[in-house]
Order: C-alpha cells, then sequence, then structure tokens
C-alpha cells in the first residue's frame, strides 16, 4: 500500500450543522472541480490504476467514513457511504489482504473486507464491495 497525502479537501467555516454536505477535492493544491463528500480525508492510497480515499464528517458519536476511487484522471469512478444512524464508523485500521483486496476496521472491532474492482474486470460487477466480516 502506498499512502500518500497529496489530496486535501476545502475548509468549512461555521456551525457544524450550517455547512454544506460536501466539500471540494484538490491535488497537490490544485482544485480538482469535484465535491466529494465529508470534510476530513483520514487515509489516501495510490495504486497502478487508482486512487482510494477514506473520508469522514469530523463527527465523533455518528462518525460515518465514505470510501471513494478516482482513476488516475482524478474522476470519481465508485463511493460507497458507511453512515448509519446511531452508530459511528471511525476508521481505526486499512490494512492490504492481496491486490485490491482489503480488511477495514472501524472503531478498533468492527472489521469489514473491501474489494474494489478497478479497472473493472467484469462488466456488471461493482467497482466497490464491503461486506462484514462477523468474529
Amino acid at each position: 500500500m502506498n499512502g500518500i497525502n497529496q489530496f486535501s479537501l476545502e475548509e468549512h467555516k461555521g456551525e457544524y450543522e450550517n455547512r454544506p454536505l460536501t466539500s471540494m477535492l484538490y491535488y497537490s493544491g490544485q482544485a480538482l472541480g469535484i465535491k466529494v463528500p465529508g470534510y476530513v480525508i483520514d487515509k489516501q492510497y495510490e495504486y497502478p490504476d487508482y486512487f482510494l480515499l477514506f473520508l469522514s464528517w469530523d463527527c465523533p458519536f455518528e462518525e460515518g467514513c465514505e470510501i471513494i476511487v478516482l482513476d488516475k484522471d482524478y474522476q470519481v469512478v465508485a463511493n460507497h457511504s458507511l453512515s448509519p444512524p446511531y452508530n459511528s464508523y471511525h476508521l481505526t485500521d486499512v490494512i492490504a489482504r492481496e491486490q485490491d483486496h482489503y480488511t477495514l476496521t472501524f472503531n478498533g472491532t468492527e472489521r469489514f473486507a473491501l474489494t474494489v474492482n478497478y479497472p473493472k474486470k467484469k462488466r456488471f460487477r461493482k467497482v466497490l464491495k464491503l461486506s462484514k466480516i462477523d468474529h
């Protein structure tokens, strides 16, 4: 896994409840002209065919996680939102298991398997597949 620090998000001022639900995405300080859900980039990785971003909402009691896949032209090709009410999904770890397969850990104990199918190997498959790993 090649962790990077090239992406950043627009900063929002004012009261939390008055902020917009999306933020402008930047790469090396340059606006990409696209908005993504979330206020904080928790983790970001670069792979040969795509970028993988994990964003959150800076809300510790009901934290959500947005998973974004961008192609090498900086276009969003997939996203998945983990933001159920009355729960918190604070990303604590990302482990690469094999090519395009990851284990995500939330709140230190909840684990999910993430598969990225990009570039798409099968036409009708989703780009992102997320499934909970039972203990």
